[in-house]
Parts: structure tokens; C-alpha cells; sequence
């Protein structure tokens, strides 16, 4: 009995080591939208290289109009220079929360003051979910700058 329980043991663990070592397809980057994609790694590298002074671009306003959510900002080229980035988490707290990251790869001299709008289809995001019902948080990916639209509408920086 002592024998057959100590190989259970050793099949078991060897199991759960072989298992847990595998990275889970949820993880994986994935491009969900033209300008939007699904990375936790990639959020957590821009969001910690963030820095406190002048950044490339600036977050205005942010807005929702049904499922779309619009970015206005200032600064960068155009709007196809920009990216947003999910970390890939939907906290289901009571609002839900979204967190993202906006980054613009673009090392161009483009005018500081443009104003350009992204459009970001939250459906990709949340599927049949309301996104009435969540607040986006949105990092500047160049500066320290975070904007979060609640679902009354209402914005504040943090």
C-alpha cells in the first residue's frame, strides 16, 4: 500500500510541475483591432518606462459614445501612429475596470500641439458586456499622465 501510494504521490507531482510550467494562451499577445492589442507584458514595460517630464504626446479628454471609446490627444503625426494596449485583465469589481495604455512608436517631428482622436471598439475588448458599466483606465505610455472615464462620463486624472 506504502509503494503504490508513494508512486500516486510521484505521478502527481510531476503532473502538476509539468502543467504549471506552460504558459496559458491567455497570456499571448494578440492583436484584437487595427490599433489595439492584448499584451500584459508590453503594458507593464510601457507603463514602467514612463517618465516625468515632457512626453511625446498629452491625453485631452476621454470619451464614450456607445462602444467606442475616443482618445482625443495632442501631439504625434497621426492617428495610425497610435496604440493601445490591454494588459488583458477585466477586473469584474463593482464598476468593472479596464485598465490600457496608449503609446505612439512614431519618433517623427510632429507638432506638439495636433490634436488627433483613436478610436478604440471596446467591443474587442468586452464582447456582450456593456462598457457603461466599467471605467477605463487610460496610462499615457510616453509620460506620467492617467486618465479614467467613469461610466457616468465623468473624467479624472490620477
Amino acid at each position: 500500500m506504502k509503494i503504490n501510494l508513494r508512486y500516486i504521490i510521484l505521478i502527481a507531482a510531476i503532473a502538476i510541475t509539468c502543467f504549471s510550467c506552460k504558459k496559458s494562451s491567455e497570456d499571448a499577445e494578440m492583436t484584437l483591432d487595427k490599433n489595439l492589442l492584448k499584451s500584459a507584458e508590453k503594458y507593464a514595460a510601457l507603463v514602467e518606462q514612463r517618465t516625468d517630464g515632457e512626453g511625446k504626446f498629452t491625453i485631452e479628454n476621454i470619451h464614450r459614445n456607445g462602444d467606442i471609446l475616443t482618445l482625443n490627444v495632442k501631439g504625434g503625426c497621426t492617428e495610425e501612429d497610435f496604440q493601445v494596449i490591454w494588459d488583458g485583465v477585466i477586473l469584474l469589481s463593482y464598476p468593472g475596470q479596464i485598465k490600457l495604455v496608449l503609446n505612439n512608436d512614431n519618433a517623427g517631428n510632429c507638432a506638439p500641439d495636433t490634436p488627433l482622436s483613436i478610436e478604440v471598439n471596446l467591443r474587442k475588448i468586452l464582447g456582450k458586456q456593456d462598457p457603461k458599466d466599467f471605467i477605463f483606465h487610460v496610462a499615457n505610455g510616453s509620460v506620467k499622465q492617467n486618465k479614467s472615464l467613469n461610466p457616468d462620463g465623468t473624467v479624472s486624472s490620477n
